[in-house]
């Protein structure tokens, strides 16, 4: 009998059972691959960050705007276990010529740095430490040479002041402080002679030149304290925290699939308990005849339990051979800026496909406890118990104005709400599947999404070399160049207003307490441009010198 019927469900209900297994073959694939990336990119990080010698704190420095003496201040910090530093020259997109057709710079911050007294382990393509650069050859940050399309053995030429250079790619390396998608900040390493050609020329170090300070603390709070005169002149200073955050985005694309992966066991589940319902309502007959025989509730559960198993276990198995590409097709994202380790993924794997059949097979028993209100006599009056205690219909058809058609349809869903909810709830879980991803990518997409990051709103953001008004004259020479911008464009037919917002992250005290947080100077902006979450512009924004507004 028990074979008779399950052979007799899985020829009626082919369909239902197919689309079934489809749900649970995604759900098992999506949350084994996506738990298995989350796990594997989270913890590899601090691997990473020590693999390639990571400081507790880091800090840029521009010759040209820091006045102070950064080793009298490292040296005099007692909080400092050791520190390094690296001389490096800042580079605007157009000291930049690539000979690769169709590659331009994408704009960020572009630093030129010699392979002498290197702070951090540099990794390349092959495992290996940078240690050398040969004579006209320089390498460069993976995902941003990646982003741009070039290849080892493509040329590029650097001019900084009067002296040019032709260089070719030797390789690429990961580069933990300052590597992750988030940032714009691209590295070029070249040997020690040829950097010493670009800073031979006179005042080349004081226009262009600065230091990337790496310092390493186990007391990061007494150490802010303690190279405040330092941090004050720094155009960039990060934490180990701070540079951890800036990898939220290799996560972001785990994490939206874990969320969709969730979604789909929801569907299964609902697919699950109309399956079940529709099951149960048909089997009336031979559910009432094994009761009369004496079969138990829990055995009669177990035999529609089968089916199940036996579907949760093959589509998590699919799922789960599934699970490894699926997962290393996404791990391509965060591998480029991450350097991910040996993990134990099928282990990993393995416990979240048993976790997706436990939690089928939990709701699939729940499901079934109908078997118990069945009784032998609802065999004899075809799966009905013979008694109602409300009306049949909710709807009254001489009191309504609708037509036949109308009046039937809305009368079957108001009769059976719970029925027709559970088609609802499955149209509307499948459906946020895909708005989850469209509303992600239209987020992303959108021009307000500029105002979370406190910028003003505009039409159009170009990001350009704000160190040339990193001067006593800088203010004046800034509003110059926007009037120019403006008179230009306008001759041209173009009317526009330009503004300029520069973002430093600066040291911020309030008694004993100090922190870092990042300050925004606008030209061109008022306070009105912002959004604020709470008070008031007047209050919560405060003009503390020209153009300078602290908002929190």
């Amino acid at each position: 009998m028990y074979l008779q019927i399950l052979k007799k469900d899985l020829k009626r209900n082919k369909a239902m059972n197919v689309i079934l297994l489809v749900f649970i073959i995604l759900a098992s694939m999506f949350v084994s691959s996506s738990v298995n990336n989350i796990i594997s990119v989270t913890t590899a990080l601090d691997d990473y960050l020590e693999m390639e010698n990571a400081p507790d704190y880091f800090v840029a420095t521009m010759n040209k705007s820091s006045e102070v003496d950064a080793d009298e201040i490292l040296n005099s910090a007692d909080s400092i276990d050791r520190f390094s530093k690296e001389k490096i020259l800042f580079m605007e997109d157009d000291q930049i010529t690539f000979e690769k057709e169709g590659v331009i710079a994408h704009g960020g911050m572009n630093i030129l740095q010699s392979d002498k007294d290197l702070s951090m382990h540099y990794v390349l393509d092959n495992k290996e430490i940078l240690k050398t650069v040969k004579s006209k050859e320089f390498y460069m940050t993976a995902n941003k040479a990646d982003a741009l399309g070039l290849e080892i053995g493509d040329k590029i030429t650097i001019k900084i002041g009067d002296i040019s250079q032709d260089f070719t790619l030797a390789g690429k390396f990961m580069d933990a402080v300052l590597g992750a998608n988030a940032s714009s900040i691209q590295r070029f390493i070249i040997g020690e002679e040829d950097y010493e050609k670009f800073i031979s020329a006179e005042n080349i170090e004081k226009f262009y030149g600065g230091e990337f300070i790496y310092i390493h603390s186990m007391d990061t709070e007494k150490l802010l304290s303690q190279i405040t005169p330092l941090t004050e002149n720094a155009i960039l200073t990060m934490d180990r925290s701070a540079i951890k955050f800036t990898y939220v985005i290799d996560m972001l694309v785990t994490g939206i699939l874990l969320v969709v992966s969730l979604v789909l066991i929801a569907v299964a589940f609902v697919v699950l308990r109309f399956t079940i319902s529709f099951t149960l309502s048909e089997e009336f007959r031979e559910i009432g005849v094994m009761k009369t025989i004496g079969i138990r509730n829990l055995k009669i559960r177990g035999l529609y339990l089968t089916k199940y198993v036996a579907l949760a276990v093959i589509g998590a198995m699919i799922g789960l051979v599934f699970s490894f590409p699926f997962g290393n097709m996404l791990m391509e994202i965060s591998s480029k800026s991450i350097i991910i380790g040996s993990q134990n993924t099928i282990f990993v794997n393995i416990i979240c496909v048993m976790f997706v059949i436990g939690i089928i097979l939990l709701f699939c028993f729940n499901c079934t406890s109908k078997v118990k209100k069945m009784t032998p006599i609802d065999a004899v009056r075809n799966g009905q118990s013979g008694e109602r205690f409300r009306k049949r219909s909710v709807m009254r058809l001489e009191k309504s104005r609708l037509s036949d058609v109308s009046f039937l349809a809305l009368n079957d869903i108001a009769s059976s709400p719970k029925r027709f909810g559970i088609i609802a709830l499955t149209f509307v879980l499948c459906l946020l599947c895909l708005l989850i991803l469209s509303s992600t990518v239209s987020t992303m997409k959108s021009g307000t999404l500029i105002n979370a990051f406190h910028l003003a709103e505009c039409d159009i953001v170009i990001n350009v070399n704000t160190k040339d008004f990193f001067t006593k004259e800088g203010h004046e020479n800034l509003e110059n160049f926007l009037e120019e911008m403006e008179e230009k464009f306008k001759q041209d037919g173009m009317p526009s207003r330009w503004m300029q917002e520069v973002m430093l992250k600066l040291p911020v005290s309030h008694g004993d307490n100090m922190v870092n947080m990042f300050t925004q100077q606008g030209s061109g902006t008022t306070a009105d441009m912002y959004y604020v979450y709470g008070g008031n512009t007047a209050t919560i924004c405060q003009r503390s010198c020209a153009d300078t507004y602290f908002c929190g």
